[in-house]
Formats: structure tokens, sequence, C-alpha cells
């Protein structure tokens, strides 16, 4: 019997052997490559965007040189949203300074690696025409979304727990 991918005769993928075969991944149809043109365009503006801004040295409030207000929440609690932060601690990871992102919201470091690694990623989708679910679904992105929704959780806690100490 042949070494096929699960799915390769249809999507015309050769028999692999057994160490080639971990870096298969069905191919889609024109509605993949589509998908993956635009997630690489969001998290690629998100990171121009980021480049443009100042950090504002507070830890929080960058976002307000887009022309958005002042958190509501923060106004209104006097305690951080899980997102207070993150246009910050983004705006100072593009310039490799982790410690500014870590004060102004350390879930934004691991945040902004995730955005910064799914470009490449989303890129090579785009150009071997993978199948949008089939390569989430190799790399386990549920598993780093759930991670990555947990650290949020923790973070946010935390700062509000050390603020009102």
């Amino acid at each position: 019997m042949e070494d096929v991918v699960p799915g390769a005769q249809a999507a015309n993928l050769p028999a692999a052997s057994a160490s080639s075969r971990a870096f298969l991944i069905e191919r889609g149809d024109w509605i993949s490559r589509a998908t993956w043109a635009v997630l690489f365009a969001i998290p690629t503006a998100v990171m121009i965007t980021a480049a443009m801004l100042t950090p504002n040295p507070v830890g929080h409030g960058t976002h307000t040189q887009l022309g958005l207000p002042p958190c509501g929440f923060l106004v209104f609690t006097g305690y951080p949203c899980p997102g207070c932060g993150l246009t910050t601690a983004f705006a100072f990871m593009i310039r490799l300074q982790v410690l500014g992102a870590w004060t102004a919201n350390p879930f934004g470091i691991a945040l902004f690696l995730a955005t910064a690694g799914f470009i490449p990623f989303a890129a090579v989708g785009f150009v071997r025409g993978w199948s949008v679910v089939a390569a989430l679904d190799r790399v386990h992105a549920e598993k780093i979304a759930i991670v990555l929704a947990a650290l949020s959780v923790i973070t946010w806690v935390t700062r509000c727990a050390m603020q009102a100490a």
C-alpha cells in the first residue's frame, strides 16, 4: 500500500516518505488563497500601524493616536480592561523594547509574537495554496488560541489585583 497523506489524492499531493509527510498539507481552492491573503494583510497592517505609533510612556493610551477615544472601561472603573496597553505593547515590541512592552501589558508580548509569526505562515500558505482549515489544524491553532486567551485573562486579573492592592 502506498503512503498517502489523508486527502492527498483528492488534493493532488504526491505520495510521500514518512519523514516528509509531516510537512504536507492539503491544497485548497481559490477561496483558501483569498483567505490566506486576508490573513496575511491584517497582521501586516497591525505591524505597520504599530511601527507608525509612538508608544505612550504611561503604558496605555497609544491607541488615541489613531483617533480612538480613551478606554471607556478604564475611565469608568479605574481598572484597565484586558486590552489596555496592547497597542502600546505592540508599539514597543516593534522597536524591540521588551521592557516597555512588559510594563504596558505583558500579554502584549505573547500576542505580538503570535501576530508576527503568523505573517510568514500566511504567506507560505498563500504561495503553496494550502487549505486554511487543514493548515491551521496541522499547527493546532485552537490550542494556541486557548493559551493566548488564558494568558490574557491571567494577565488582566493579575494587573487588576496588583492595582487593587
